[in-house]
């Protein structure tokens, strides 16, 4: 029997992440769905775990680490449902996220992917909702996305398998941002995006990105260039944009011990726009003595 949703989850070498993710998807409220695990080049076990059977789970191989992009794209190449749910191996969903995201799309036939919302944890187990509202008004959400990429992990994401079908896969020469350009790729393209607006995801923090932050910013400027030659946009936008990501990745370079990288990112926002830096600047200041970070309540941190 085909089920309605396929859950697709690449994993390299964090099989205690994995079990607990799997344990995730395992205690879900809606059973109509397969689950489909990528082992990307494993080589602490992951296989063979896998192979021993690991009861409900379909799994696929590869010969070498390919890139979480690869990964998905060979999981989808296997996925059978109408929806496809992606899972980080690290991130864990509450009981009822699948049958509240089938649920949402159900409810919006218009829409091509549904996102909903979550909690980020880090390594001592503390819990954090992040303010994922628009810190600016933008023409377009393809403005925002690129501004902002304020869809956090795929882990919160469902969309409908024809998408793919029709606007094409992951772009596999991406190893960090193969999830924003494709949802640039989308937008673009004119499709509908909806938000869930239900905590339904526990995401750790912190990930790979914060250590690969300069390869990061390099992947990003490609698809806003891309996205910008295009004609998707128009230069005010693209000037916005900019200054924006400029910004974000200086703080992301100052947190991480990069000065270099965070002074040459903040000279790159004041050259891009001064106006829209200056601006920005003083949105996030505001939004941060508005609702400064603390800890999440036990009641949001259980995922």
């Amino acid at each position: 029997m085909t089920p309605h949703v396929s859950v697709v989850l690449p994993t390299r070498n964090r099989l205690p992440q994995l079990r607990r993710a799997l344990a995730g998807v395992a205690a879900q409220s809606f059973r109509d769905c397969e689950v489909i695990v990528v082992d990307d080049g494993s080589t602490d076990g992951t296989r063979e775990w896998l192979s021993d059977g690991c009861a409900g789970v379909r799994f696929v191989t590869t010969p070498a680490p390919g890139g979480a992009g690869a990964a998905r794209n060979r999981g989808i190449a296997q996925a059978r449902g109408e929806l496809i749910a992606f899972l980080d191996d690290d991130d864990v969903w509450r009981p009822a996220y699948l049958e509240q995201q089938v649920r949402h799309l159900d409810a919006n036939r218009e829409a091509a992917l549904s996102y909903a919302d979550h909690v980020e944890i880090d390594a001592s187990g503390r819990a954090r909702r992040p303010d994922t509202r628009a810190l600016m008004k933008y023409r377009t959400v393809l403005v925002r996305m690129l501004a902002e990429s304020f869809i956090h992990t795929m882990s919160v994401v469902m969309c409908r398998r024809g998408l793919f079908d029709a606007l094409g896969h992951f772009d596999e020469s991406l190893h960090i941002v193969h999830d924003l350009e494709w949802y640039a790729r989308l937008l673009a393209a004119g499709q509908q995006f909806v938000h869930l607006p239900q905590t339904l995801v526990g995401r750790a923090v912190p990930g790979g990105l914060v250590t690969r932050h300069r390869q990061w910013l390099e992947e990003e400027r490609r698809v806003v260039e891309t996205t910008f030659a295009a004609g998707a946009t128009v230069p005010g936008d693209e000037r916005l944009v900019r200054a924006c990501r400029s910004l974000y990745f200086a703080r992301l370079g100052f947190s991480r011990g990069d000065v270099p990288f965070g002074l040459a990112c903040l000279a790159d926002a004041l050259r891009t726009s001064t106006r829209w830096t200056l601006r920005i600047a003083a949105r996030r200041v505001d939004r941060r003595l508005q609702r400064p970070d603390r800890a999440e309540t036990r009641e949001a941190a259980a995922p």
